[in-house]
């Protein structure tokens, strides 16, 4: 079983029931079964700029960030109240902002571009990244599956 904890700024149409499906393709098809879990947060750029440059020193905003919790980062098991052990993975944040500026320019539905980013979200908090050409066209290829998969 999965733990998706969301966070969605109020003034921001996004159900937090929708991401469920996404986080559950994206684990599956990468052979994780359950016993994990992960934050997903929509918020605006202002916020998103000010993690970027706090995390990443860059002074702009972009449209999806990632904070995978590893052995060096801090904590990695959560127990929720009914006493089960997950594996906390970490946390994806979105701009919304950004998502609609994103899907505008790639002509691609909103809801859409919501699940990439999501997608490519959870896969940086499982390990996977795009430092080279060859990590990028992996990744690519990944999110393409899955997004094929939610589709279907």
């Amino acid at each position: 079983m999965y733990k998706i904890e969301t966070y969605v700024e109020p003034h921001y149409p996004v159900k937090r029931s929708y991401f469920s499906d996404i986080v559950q393709k994206t684990l599956g098809s990468n052979r994780i079964k359950g016993g994990v879990k992960l934050t997903i947060s929509v918020i605006g750029d202002r916020k998103m700029r000010y993690l970027n440059k706090q995390f990443r020193d860059i002074d702009s905003t972009t449209d999806v960030l990632a904070f995978p919790y590893t052995l060096e980062t801090g904590t990695k098991q959560f127990i929720d109240s009914s006493g089960d052990k997950y594996l906390n993975l970490g946390e994806v944040v979105i701009s919304y902002p950004q998502l609609l500026n994103r899907a505008a320019k790639e002509e691609t539905l909103v809801d859409e571009m919501l699940a990439i980013l999501t997608i490519h979200g959870v896969l940086h908090l499982i390990g996977i990244n795009h430092k080279t050409a060859e990590d990028t066209l992996l990744m690519e290829s990944m999110e393409d599956q899955i997004l094929s998969s939610i589709r279907s």
